[in-house]
């Protein structure tokens, strides 16, 4: 749940990329414990009801927990994780890792931006002849 709220991406979406277990043994691996399970307690504690659409209400009590400083590193390196397939330690630490060849492949970058793993998941033969997806914005005319 808290990984769904974190990246914005679904339940079906996160277990489909088979890389559940391996992320958090990760987390768990270079998080502190008490670190990983004060997260988890506080995200718990916030009663979400349901992770893929949440209120505007339980958006802004996620918005205070991120805010508190104990949080935010891990919560910032658990996106990262998500999103990179990467532990990052530091932007530009020689301690970044990529956690495995798929983790990269299944990185929910290449999803967020409608693209495919350069090296990796290519779109198959014939794509070439169809339009690329566009995405388009939705502009508040206030």
């Amino acid at each position: 749940a808290l990984s769904i709220v974190l990246t914005g991406f679904s339940k079906a979406d996160l277990v489909g990329t088979g890389m559940l277990d391996s992320y958090f043994s990760v987390f768990q691996k270079e998080v502190d414990s008490t670190s990983v399970q004060g997260l988890l307690s506080a995200f718990e504690s916030l009663a979400i009801s349901n992770p893929e659409s949440i209120s505007k209400e339980e958006e802004n009590r996620v918005a205070a927990l991120l805010k508190q400083e104990v949080f935010q590193h891990i919560t910032k390196q658990l996106i990262q994780l998500w999103y990179l397939g990467e532990w990052v330690v530091d932007q530009y630490s020689p301690e970044n890792y990529i956690i495995s060849s798929n983790a990269y492949l299944q990185g929910l970058v290449w999803k967020a931006i409608g693209a495919h793993p350069m090296g990796g998941k290519q779109p198959g033969f014939g794509t070439w002849g169809y339009a690329p997806l566009t995405f388009t914005s939705e502009k508040s005319t206030n």
